[in-house]
């Protein structure tokens, strides 16, 4: 495996990590110290965000996963009033609603990669939590793409993360994190606010940029 595809498959498991941090909270995040595990993936590329996930450790320890399970159900599921939206569509489209014109958007990018959200999924697609999982999966399909030296499918794969990135999360990510800190009972979430800001931020600007230079330096002929 080349230093391309292991930074790339990095790359995808941070965007699971990140996905996984917006499932309900539970003990496994204490009992197989997830925090911890993407801490250290974090650390090689983004310090900032990972000290937002050692803040997040250490809120964890000192407010509890109950604590913070119901701070994740005010702010992302209700029944009441949602302290913090989590879809895209929410921020993107000018109105509290989901299904907007942006999540039609955000449908055809994922058809283009051959993804398809599982039906036992009962969120929208631009639930924050989907949209991380479907960057993990799209940048690992990128790399199993150029293991096949699939370089056009890779290619075509590239394209979709940029448009995620540009189209979709860096797009709503500034006010979704000022949503979730604002409306959050717990340092926890108010720490990841800032930990999925940072990762994004440099994801759009410095990470995908880097990439989709190496990747046609190693691929020369391939179109921008």
């Amino acid at each position: 495996m080349t230093d391309f595809e292991i930074r790339e498959r990095v790359r995808s498991a941070t965007y699971r990590f990140l996905a996984r941090l917006f499932e309900l909270p539970d003990a496994t995040l204490e009992s197989e110290a997830v925090l911890e595990r993407g801490r250290e993936l974090l650390a090689a590329v983004n310090p900032t965000a990972a000290d937002h996930a050692a803040a997040m450790w250490t809120a964890l320890e000192t407010e509890g996963v109950e604590r913070i399970r119901r701070d994740h159900l005010a702010l992302f599921v209700g029944p009441t009033e949602l302290g913090a939206p989590p879809y895209g569509s929410v921020y993107l489209d000018g109105r509290r609603s989901i299904m907007g014109p942006s999540t039609v958007d955000l449908e055809r990018l994922l058809a283009l990669a051959g993804l398809k959200k599982a039906e036992a999924i009962k969120d929208a697609p631009d639930h924050v939590r989907i949209e991380l999982d479907a960057m993990h999966v799209v940048v690992a399909r990128t790399v199993d793409a150029i293991a096949a030296e699939d370089h056009p499918r890779a290619q075509d794969l590239i394209r979709v993360q940029a448009a995620l990135l540009q189209n979709h999360l860096s797009r709503w990510v500034t006010p979704f994190a000022k949503a979730l800190r604002e409306g959050a009972a717990t340092d926890y979430h108010r720490h990841l606010a800032d930990l999925l800001e940072a990762f994004v931020r440099q994801e759009f600007t410095e990470d995908a940029p880097a990439m989709i230079d190496e990747f046609h330096a190693l691929r020369p002929g391939t179109a921008a």
